[in-house]
């Protein structure tokens, strides 16, 4: 635990990323913070790891990488909020793509910036958070505006009721992925990702997997 000395209420921050020198790094970021926010900091490399951390003891944010060790972000993310609702939620990643962003923002996170920002943009993303509104780094944002204006995916995804979830197990139809494959690559059980094809077929009103391949390729849902 890394506290502080400054005036104010202290923010509990706990940064979810298996990777240990990321997590060092940020560490020293949120460090240099001191003057403007007085943190206690703790870390865990693991999403069944946070969630045990927050069984237990108080976040006002949590900072979590999408791609993580057994459960993925967003599940850690949807997990934490259905037990501790007040905590903030930051996705921290290296994915600068719209059905990664999609699906940690469907999960209930306010924020999304890239691994690459620089210590300022860092504190303007956690105060915005805290104080519950949404914040996306430039690059995610012009993302997320390519994805709704240039090809409309935003509108389509809305018209079908798709789910952030529902477009990665698209994704990987579409690449001819098995659903043991998916359940696999996304750290799922086989029985949620045969839930989520069959939901996605009844969704776009198609009677197989083939259709269901050239309706999302049509329909230019993946690019």
């Amino acid at each position: 635990m890394d506290t502080f000395e400054t005036t104010g209420k202290t923010t509990r921050i706990l940064i979810v990323d298996d990777h240990q020198l990321l997590r060092y790094g940020l560490k020293i970021m949120l460090q240099s913070f001191r003057k403007e926010l007085d943190l206690e900091v703790h870390e865990t490399d693991s999403g069944e790891k946070a969630l045990h951390y927050l069984a237990k003891s108080e976040a006002d944010l949590a900072i979590i990488d999408y791609r993580l060790e057994g459960i993925t972000g967003a599940q850690t993310t949807e997990r934490i909020l259905r037990f501790r609702p007040a905590v903030k939620i930051l996705a921290l990643s290296n994915y600068n793509e719209y059905p990664v962003i999609a699906a940690m923002l469907d999960a209930g996170a306010l924020g999304y910036v890239l691994k690459s920002i620089a210590p300022a943009e860092l504190l303007t993303a956690v105060r915005t958070v805290l104080a519950g509104k949404k914040y996306l780094c430039s690059e995610a944002a012009l993302a997320m505006i390519d994805a709704s204006e240039n090809r409309d995916v935003s509108r389509k995804l809305r018209q079908y009721k798709i789910t952030g979830r529902e477009l990665e197990v698209l994704h990987h139809i579409v690449q001819g992925m098995t659903n043991a494959a998916i359940a696999g690559k996304l750290f799922l059980n086989r029985r949620t990702v045969d839930t989520h094809r069959q939901n996605l077929l009844k969704k776009m009103n198609v009677k197989n997997t083939a259709a269901l391949v050239r309706l999302a390729l049509e329909l230019r849902l993946l690019e």
